[in-house]
């Protein structure tokens, strides 16, 4: 199952990559980012175990997304990730493998606050793979990557011009 999900990561980077390009910056800096994994799950969740470092990660991927400042007046931002499963499921398996990862991003500049929710699938998608190509699937650390820079993209897609 991880193997076609890990396809549509692949194709998913190599086209997130296309359309893109170069990473997008805020036009605004901001002064303060706070990246925090906070992991709610009606059940126990396994994720912060496997994967310790993802706020940081996750953190360090906005950075380079992000202008700062050192004015303490200027903007706050505040990323949460909420919830990392495997089709719902936020018991990861020993593989460590998930294709959701669930939170959300705030902005906040003096008394105004934007609030978006960020919820990011991966599922497979046999299609994508042309006849007679054969498919290279990417490595956990390959699909853990995608992941975390899509969701960066995303907060930075959120962010005010």
């Amino acid at each position: 199952m991880f193997n076609s999900v890990r396809k549509t990561a692949l194709v998913a980077s190599v086209s997130l990559a296309a359309l893109i390009g170069a990473p997008a910056y805020a036009k605004e800096a901001v002064s303060e980012i706070d990246v925090q994994a906070e992991i709610e799950a009606p059940q126990d969740s396994n994720a912060l175990e496997l994967y310790p470092t993802i706020a940081d990660d996750l953190a360090r991927e906005i950075l380079e997304r992000v202008k700062t400042d050192t004015d303490p007046a200027g903007p706050l931002l505040t990323v949460k990730i909420k919830r990392v499963s495997l089709d719902g499921d936020t018991i990861l398996p020993d593989s460590a493998e998930f294709n959701e990862l669930e939170g959300f991003v705030s902005y906040q500049r003096g008394s105004k606050e934007i609030t978006e929710v960020i919820k990011l699938s991966a599922y497979s998608d046999e299609a994508s793979v042309p006849e007679g190509f054969i498919a290279v699937a990417p490595s956990d650390e390959d699909f853990y990557n995608v992941l975390i820079t899509s969701f960066a993209d995303k907060v930075v897609d959120l962010l005010p011009e």
